[in-house]
């Protein structure tokens, strides 16, 4: 099972978006995160804060609120030996059918693969395929 100090990383970087503080939101990533979200694969901590950089201004309270508290959820949050599942439901309407799998290096967290039924389509610019570790998907 995930320990709890990587289960407080997930609060903590949760807390950094939250805040919108990207060195926060950043602190509990492990040395080489991969994100997978709509359209894009990130790789490597450029890339990612790269990603947070466009976003965390974008974001509203409420949706990290929800994340918040989905991971201490148990009818939505699967917890595992080096990762967690998030699928949410209609108690979560700002992520309704969406879901999320975060995975763990130690207690550090090494990425998040997002599942997501909002559209995220022009959220980030076409300079971001430019950032080092940016693949685009689609």
């Amino acid at each position: 099972m995930v320990s709890e100090a990587a289960r407080q990383s997930l609060r903590e970087h949760l807390a950094g978006e939250l805040s919108r503080d990207l060195d926060a939101t950043m602190a509990p990533l492990s040395e080489r995160p991969v994100w997978l979200i709509p359209n894009y694969r990130l790789e490597g901590c450029e890339a990612v804060r790269a990603m947070y950089n466009r976003t965390l201004p974008l974001i509203p309270a409420e949706y990290v609120e929800e994340m918040r508290r989905a991971i201490d959820d148990t009818t939505v949050t699967h917890w595992g030996e080096a990762h967690c599942v998030i699928e949410y439901t209609d108690e979560y309407p700002l992520h309704r059918g969406s879901v999320l799998v975060v995975h763990f290096d130690g207690d550090r967290i090494s990425g998040e693969h997002g599942y997501l039924t909002q559209p995220t389509e022009g959220l980030f610019g076409e300079d971001f395929e430019q950032v080092p570790g940016v693949t685009r998907l689609h």
